[in-house]
């Protein structure tokens, strides 16, 4: 029953139409829309932390936010639809600024998380970045944000953008001539029906 469940989800998901996706972005097969956001699957490029990041913000975007079980399942089930072969993609959760304090680039609370047994690990001075582990079933290890001489942390990434909310148009047609009130010279008030009213000038 689960097997067939999770082969079910990635249709359901990609359902969500991409029209609202910002206009910069490419429409293909890696850009897939979801509860609100637009999700860019950048799995055939690999960069640290900060481009990866700096590649999102440069199209008006950011590093995803993992924000429920659900999320994380969306995540993980389009990564399986578009075939992705790699172990790692990059999230937006880091603590850079406050050690042991997790924070999304969006600024908002920190309120779910899937880190895997023992993560994040007794390196944790030196790995601030998160990423989620795709042969791990979507748990998160903490990693370091930079490469290293001695090792790279260059792995694919998803960025997130949000929708774009487009207003409905309206139009004015203008009423026919004969159906405007009208008022001469003299003072008088022609109505649409052509009886007149003498009014003070």
């Amino acid at each position: 029953m689960m097997i067939f469940f999770m082969l079910l989800v990635p249709a359901i998901f990609a359902q969500d139409d991409v029209s609202r996706c910002p206009s910069n972005l490419i429409r293909s097969s890696a850009l897939i829309a979801h509860n609100g956001y637009c999700y860019e699957f950048v799995i055939n490029h690999n960069f640290d932390w900060q481009h990866a990041h700096g590649d999102c913000t440069s199209k008006g975007g950011h590093l995803v936010v993992v924000r429920s079980s659900t999320d994380n399942l969306f995540l993980m089930s389009s990564l399986r639809s578009l075939n992705f072969h790699g172990d790692i993609v990059w999230i937006g959760l880091s603590d850079q600024k406050v050690e042991g304090t997790y924070e999304w680039p969006t600024g908002e609370q920190v309120t779910y998380t899937n880190w895997a047994s023992g993560q994040p690990d007794l390196q944790a001075i030196i790995e601030d970045c998160v990423v989620m582990k795709y042969s791990d079933g979507g748990h998160w290890h903490d990693y370091a944000c930079f490469n290293f001489i001695f090792h790279q942390n260059n792995y694919p990434w998803i960025c997130e953008y949000k929708q774009e909310h487009y207003a409905q148009k309206t139009t004015t047609t203008p009423l026919p001539d004969r159906e405007r009130p009208a008022t001469t010279e003299e003072g008088v008030y022609l109505t649409p029906g052509g009886s007149a009213t003498i009014i003070g000038k």
